[in-house]
């Protein structure tokens, strides 16, 4: 069979096509958010992370670590992506003489 003019024209618009869904999909592939999975992960069994406020001003990352029964408390500098630590809390000490009032 011999090659027509009318066939290269098609297989020409078809591989077009197909190179422009390959790169739409890897475009869909590169620019998708990963998902979190903070919790998941067996190294961070002993931690609990949770975000929060401070006085309606920062935002925070607290993070319990349950091994050692502290409170870590980290803040974001607002206009900034610096992450700075603001200290911790020991749980046991802070807890142990505390009566619980049915």
């Amino acid at each position: 069979m011999r090659n027509t003019p009318m066939s290269r024209t098609t297989w020409l618009a078809a591989l077009i096509c197909v190179n422009l869904v390959l790169l739409a999909a890897l475009i869909l592939v590169a620019t998708s958010p990963r998902s979190a999975s903070a919790q998941s992960a067996p190294a961070a069994d002993p931690y609990l992370l949770v975000t929060g406020e401070i006085l309606d001003d920062f935002d925070a990352l607290y993070v319990l670590d349950m091994r050692e029964r502290t409170l870590h408390t980290f803040y974001f500098r607002k206009g900034t992506r610096e992450l700075q630590y603001a200290g911790y809390r020991n749980l046991e000490q802070d807890l142990r003489h505390r009566e619980v009032k049915p």
